[in-house]
């Protein structure tokens, strides 16, 4: 029988995943003075930070945060800008730009290096290059599984999985966007399409035009929306009282259009509307009835992704410039199918708004679809198996795994365990605005506190 009652103190966590959240998860526990407490954490890459969102070395690739707003840690705002003045030769002008996102990988792995180096018989931290497979829980702790047949032992295990990617069959003409490639593969001359008119496509748009790419790009959604770039603004002051929350997806939506409304009005920016709603987001998405939750994912989330994910102004302008003059043409309408040729893929589409079935011949396509949305259908191993076991469920739109408010997960019978937990992406079904740095870090700062308040044994 899985416990119900919690644990005894632990003097070991395990955290499975070493990108952006399972380093911020790490760091942020080997914070807290407790000599006592090993962290390991488990990472089947080499390179520490070097997920999905900071695994490029693209010196294009910007981060969509400012410089100042990127600490690891919400009492500290300016650690991470102190990092780069004393770390990089990477320039960069003052904390309002936006820096590589090569650079806070960088920065990432070297928040956990000054827990490597400590003398033996005293070190905190353990790094495993490994895959986790597996999981068990049982009343004395948690036993993980790894890829190598080696297991763990541990009071407590977090996991921080990150972003997984879509999934498609390989094919010679098509290219993962999330991933550096493509370029050298064929002929800068060559017709490119692009899946998807997020972040993740602008990334790739500008990757082909540093590498000299001449050839015709473009990108295709079912609403051809792009993501708007970033100004210099002060958040719109907003109180708790101001937000309506509990109410449904059309309110919600006629309330945030008449408060931007009236900003503009006054001369203001709809962004500082939106970033002055950013500390309300996660507890509005809470009192929102699952239809309400459902509804928003269906037809607002499109418009809500290019508000609040915005490109740096630096990538911006040269995207726009790449529409400008011609090269990159971005359209509304859904896929319908690959057919390969000898040399090449004929890509078909309907327009939105058009009935009739379109076509393109292009040398190549790119996959830059947002993230899966559906965490059944999972090709992660350890999540596999922790649904397959009703260890976990689950959230209840499927984006992620179902966790209490301090992040313990549910398992299949809706109990909260008192040893596993999930931070991160992979929370996001509960959470939503979980997927950038300045979310996770608070996340996992309140986890840490609240896993380490108790007493050591």
């Amino acid at each position: 029988m899985p416990p119900t009652e919690s644990p005894a103190p632990f003097k070991h966590i395990v955290v499975i995943g070493g990108g952006a959240s399972g380093v911020l998860t790490a760091a942020h526990l080997l914070r807290h003075h407790r000599p006592d407490l090993r962290v390991t954490l488990v990472e089947k890459n080499r390179e520490l930070g070097a997920g999905i969102a900071y695994g490029t070395g693209h010196p294009d690739h910007l981060l969509n945060v400012r410089a100042a707003n990127m600490s690891a840690y919400p009492d500290d705002p300016e650690h991470f800008w102190r990092w780069v003045g004393e770390h990089s030769s990477i320039h960069c002008p003052d904390a309002q730009s936006f820096a590589p996102r090569r650079l806070y990988r960088d920065y990432l792995a070297d928040l956990l290096s000054p827990h490597l180096v400590q003398r033996p018989g005293s070190r905190r931290l353990d790094i495993v290059i490994d895959e986790a497979v597996s999981l068990s829980e049982d009343a004395d702790g948690i036993v993980l599984h790894l890829g190598s047949g080696a297991k763990l032992d541990a009071d407590i295990a977090i996991l921080a999985t990150g972003n997984e990617g879509p999934k498609l069959a390989p094919a010679p003409w098509r290219f993962d966007g999330w991933f550096d490639a493509g370029p050298a593969a064929f002929s800068p001359d060559a017709d490119v399409v692009i899946v998807g008119t997020g972040l993740t496509m602008a990334d790739r748009v500008l990757s082909l035009l540093h590498a000299g790419h001449r050839g015709r790009i473009t990108a295709i959604s079912r609403r051809g929306l792009s993501p708007h770039a970033h100004r210099p603004v002060q958040p719109l002051r907003l109180d708790d009282a101001d937000i309506p929350y509990g109410t449904g997806i059309a309110y919600l939506t006629r309330w945030l259009r008449r408060l931007v409304r009236d900003h503009q009005r006054a001369g203001g920016d709809w962004r500082a509307v939106v970033d002055g709603l950013r500390s309300h987001t996660q507890p509005l998405w809470r009192s929102l009835p699952h239809e309400a939750r459902r509804r928003f994912l269906r037809h607002a989330r499109p418009w809500w992704d290019i508000h609040r994910h915005r490109m740096a102004p630096d990538a911006a302008t040269r995207i726009e410039a790449a529409r400008r003059n011609g090269q990159l043409a971005i359209l509304a309408g859904r896929v319908t199918g690959f057919d390969p040729q000898e040399s090449g893929v004929v890509v078909r589409y309907i327009a939105r708004t058009d009935a009739a079935e379109s076509w393109l011949r292009v040398d190549a396509v790119f996959e830059c679809r947002g993230r899966a949305a559906d965490v059944g259908a999972t090709e992660n191993p350890i999540l596999r198996q922790l649904l397959a076991e009703g260890a976990v469920q689950p959230d209840r739109l499927g984006l992620g795994l179902d966790v209490s408010l301090d992040c313990a997960v549910r398992r299949n019978d809706g109990t909260p365990s008192p040893r596993l937990f999930a931070v991160g992406p992979i929370t996001s079904g509960v959470f939503w605005e979980i997927v950038a740095v300045p979310d996770i870090r608070q996340q996992v700062a309140k986890l840490a506190g609240h896993l380490l308040a108790r007493p050591p044994a």
